[in-house]
């Protein structure tokens, strides 16, 4: 199933600048649940690839394109 993750993501050396970032991910799980379990290492790539930054929050919203 598609879904956006919609993250909140910070910069480190300025914690209070911070913007929403949306992924596609595809083949994600029916179930909100487990999509969400399925996600986290997504968030945790985001992450790996984009030094600097920090994700405040994030959630998993099924079918909504950005």
């Amino acid at each position: 199933m598609l879904y956006t993750i919609v993250m909140m993501v910070c910069m480190s050396a300025m914690p209070h600048t911070c913007e929403q970032r949306e992924e596609m991910a595809d083949g994600l799980a029916m179930n909100p649940g487990v999509a969400f379990m399925q996600a986290q290492p997504l968030v945790a790539h985001w992450l790996e690839t984009h030094p600097g930054y920090f994700v405040q929050r994030w959630r998993v919203l099924p079918g909504r394109s950005s």
